[in-house]
């Protein structure tokens, strides 16, 4: 009776743990990994490049008197709208005034003692070349009374282009000297607009095609004036354009520039780190039909200044290609597309 509840017992137990291990059946689970896709831009679509450029005045005119003296008026002040000719500034003209009363004097003088003069030579009454002394002590008067005038008219400062006031250097009352900058005249006639380039843009740069900005959505046409041929410490080129419009001096603008056709040659742009090599062949991971990754070998010409890399074959324009989570992955992996920026592209963490 003992030995047959041993045997029940120990078919008993062979049945559980036989249910048990039948139970324990691992399915392999397949990794999807999330990569960002893009699709290759046709290079003719980038003739045209979108750079930000900002409005300057075509000159700043520092303003200041042709000669020393205390300012006695300040007509304008900063911000103003002059135009040409009009009176911004007047200087203490006493003291001029004076010189110009004692030198029209004399000139006066010596003017009437030269017309009796002249009657006496005529009259072949005149000793020598007293006459042609008296008319050259004459003429050196008529000379100094000009100055004179000219140092009495050197105390009224005029705009000398249509433009703005942008900053005052002095007050009424102040003793300046001559060529002293009294204020600085923004000239406003023409606008220009100024845009930083990278050298790579430089070389293809287009210097016979008219560009264009746009402010709030209207149009200005701009028209190359001249290129800055020394980069700058940020290796940048500076080229400028004349605004056809009005413009305030200091608005940034969006300005799109035509480049050559070096820079329009035919292929495909895709972003440079979505190219990887193998064996000394350069690929990228297609995601095709059933959002299955598989590499295409690529030819590639050169990678522009903004990180894209130009694409000669291998691809097409409508291929999904993987921008990022490349290192990842491996030909027939399945992949999740996401449209956001992910901290943990390609499921590396």
């Amino acid at each position: 009776m003992k030995v047959t509840k041993i045997c029940v017992s120990l078919l008993a137990a062979t049945i559980l743990l036989t249910g048990c291990g039948g139970s324990e059946k691992k399915t392999d689970e397949v990794k999807v990994h999330s990569v960002m896709t893009v699709n290759p831009l046709n290079r003719q679509e980038s003739a045209v490049r979108n750079f930000s450029g900002v409005v300057k005045e075509n000159s700043t005119v520092s303003l200041s008197f042709r000669t020393a003296g205390q300012i006695s008026a300040i007509l304008v002040k900063e911000g103003t709208v002059v135009r040409r000719g009009q009176l911004v500034a007047t200087l203490d003209t006493k003291d001029y005034q004076l010189q110009v009363d004692a030198a029209q004097t004399q000139y006066d003088q010596l003017k009437n003692e030269v017309e009796r003069l002249r009657r006496l030579n005529e009259a072949k009454s005149l000793p020598g070349n007293d006459f042609e002394k008296a008319q050259s002590g004459l003429e050196q008067l008529r000379i100094k009374l000009q100055n004179a005038k000219n140092q009495l008219s050197y105390t009224r400062l005029t705009a000398p282009v249509d433009g703005t006031i942008q900053k005052l250097n002095f007050e009424p009352s102040e003793m300046v000297s001559a060529g002293l900058p009294i204020m600085d005249l923004v000239d406003t006639r023409k606008m220009e607009v100024e845009v930083n380039i990278p050298a790579e843009i430089y070389r293809h740069l287009n210097h016979s095609a008219d560009a264009y900005c746009m402010v709030d959505n209207v149009r200005y046409e701009l028209h190359q004036t001249g290129v800055l041929a020394k980069a700058d410490a940020n290796q940048l080129f500076t080229v400028k354009y004349a605004l056809d419009g009005k413009l305030s001096a200091g608005v940034n603008v969006n300005v799109f520039i035509e480049m050559n056709g070096d820079d329009t040659v035919k292929g495909l742009s895709i972003p440079a780190h979505a190219i990887f090599e193998d064996g000394g062949k350069t690929y990228v991971w297609v995601v095709e039909q059933g959002d299955v990754v598989k590499r295409h070998a690529i030819t590639t010409s050169k990678v522009d200044s903004e990180g894209m890399a130009v694409v000669e074959s291998g691809i097409t324009a409508s291929d999904r290609v993987v921008k990022a989570g490349v290192k990842a992955l491996h030909d027939g992996d399945k992949v999740k597309i996401v449209t956001q920026e992910s901290t943990n592209v390609g499921d590396l963490l």
